[in-house]
């Protein structure tokens, strides 16, 4: 069973995911946050493997508080799930600890993909955001 924590501000959002992830046999909703500060209390409680993380939240943001909680919990895997698609807001992310990065609008089945794709090691990303970081190597 697969432990994940999420954090969003926005609740219908928030519920969304939380059903989109008890839909799913293998995995448990352990946590859900409105903000990083309530995140970095309570998630460390819960161990979670899996942090789903809003970029936009109020006060600090989800790649700040990605970083802080890889400190205090260096094992927990996060992946950004957001309507941000600018090149800079991704690389950001990655470089700051996210090992995946969805867009909001995905498909509930994507979300599970890529949740069952990080237990298997791998780094999930929306196909708009994988095409964006192949393109930005292919820069001159």
């Amino acid at each position: 069973m697969t432990k994940i924590a999420i954090v969003e501000d926005n609740k219908v959002i928030r519920e969304s995911l939380m059903e989109f992830i008890h839909a799913d046999p293998e995995c448990r909703c352990v946590c859900t946050c409105s903000t990083a500060e309530e995140a970095l209390r309570l998630i460390p409680k819960h161990e979670p493997e899996i942090v789903l993380m809003d970029i936009q939240l109020p006060n600090m943001s989800g790649v700040d508080c990605v970083t802080r909680l890889k400190e205090l919990l260096p094992s927990v895997q996060a992946i950004m799930v957001t309507v941000y698609e600018d090149t800079e807001r991704i690389f950001k992310a990655l470089r700051m600890g996210a090992c995946g990065y969805l867009l909001k609008r995905c498909a509930p089945e994507e979300l599970i993909a890529a949740i069952r794709e990080v237990r298997q090691g791998g780094a999930p990303m929306s196909r708009e955001i994988a095409r964006k970081v192949i393109a930005s190597f292919q820069e001159p």
